[in-house]
């Protein structure tokens, strides 16, 4: 009539058993991509010409960083974009909307209205 019941301890096992690789391997979430897509876009190309500065003459950006009330200079070896006597540092070009990460910039474009009065 007195049945043996099963006792439970207070403290987990001193010694656990470590997991398996394979436990561990199915327990982990993939890593992500080393290497992330920094690719730029130009969605108005047709404008828009892609340089390397490679002389010493002395080039500055057409737009001022916010909060500086300066023009920045490009440096040797830099990449830059220019349109007619405009040049932007990539940086620049990219906070003013010339350039995009957008892989799909032609799908999110907004279409432009027609102004013409019939």
């Amino acid at each position: 009539m007195n049945e043996p019941t099963e006792s439970f301890e207070a403290y987990p096992d001193p010694d656990p058993v470590p997991p398996s690789t394979n436990e561990i391997a199915a327990s982990a979430e993939p890593d992500p991509d080393p290497i992330p897509d920094e690719r730029l876009y130009v969605p108005d190309h047709d404008e828009w010409e892609i340089h390397i500065k490679r002389d010493s003459e002395r080039l500055f950006c057409y737009s001022k960083l916010p909060g500086e009330d300066w023009f920045h200079l490009l440096l040797n070896g830099e990449i830059y974009v220019s349109r007619q006597y405009e040049k932007y540092c990539l940086r620049c070009a990219l906070r003013l909307g010339y350039l995009t990460e957008d892989r799909l910039f032609w799908q999110h474009r907004v279409p432009k209205r027609n102004n013409r009065v019939l």
